[in-house]
């Protein structure tokens, strides 16, 4: 298994068992995360724990649950094929993501986002905001 791909499973079982400690481990100072749309999320972020957290805030006590589909990796990226879904409350809703990073020395740098129904997902994201 190529390095790169390990590193994109370890974040997913880091983000199930809740290390977030562990999960901070696998980012570069410098990281950059791209999400997209038209909703509370999106945007350009460098702070991964204020990303989190405007995540956390919307979903309260709702669950996110990511199913791993696949990963591929090479010697300069990860992609995670995902399967995605969230309730709060009685809403939910579910999406396929992929995510796909780009790694140096072992560490990601940079992510982006692509969704399979961006604007479905910008609807519920915006529901939870109201």
């Amino acid at each position: 298994m190529h390095p790169n791909e390990e590193l994109a499973r370890r974040e997913i079982e880091l983000i199930e068992g809740g290390d977030l400690d562990g999960l901070r481990e696998l980012y570069a100072d410098d990281f950059v995360l791209h999400y997209p749309g038209r909703n509370p999320l999106a945007g350009d972020h460098r702070d991964l724990d204020a990303f989190l957290a405007r995540f956390g805030d919307l979903l309260g006590d709702g669950t996110l649950t990511r199913k791993l589909h696949d990963v591929l990796g090479s010697d300069d990226h990860a992609v995670q094929l995902l399967e995605v879904s969230a309730e709060v409350g009685d809403r939910h809703h579910s999406w396929r993501a992929t995510a796909i990073y780009h790694v140096r020395d072992g560490r990601f740098v940079e992510a982006w986002i692509h969704l399979d129904d961006q604007y479905a997902l910008d609807d519920f994201l915006n529901e939870l905001a109201r």
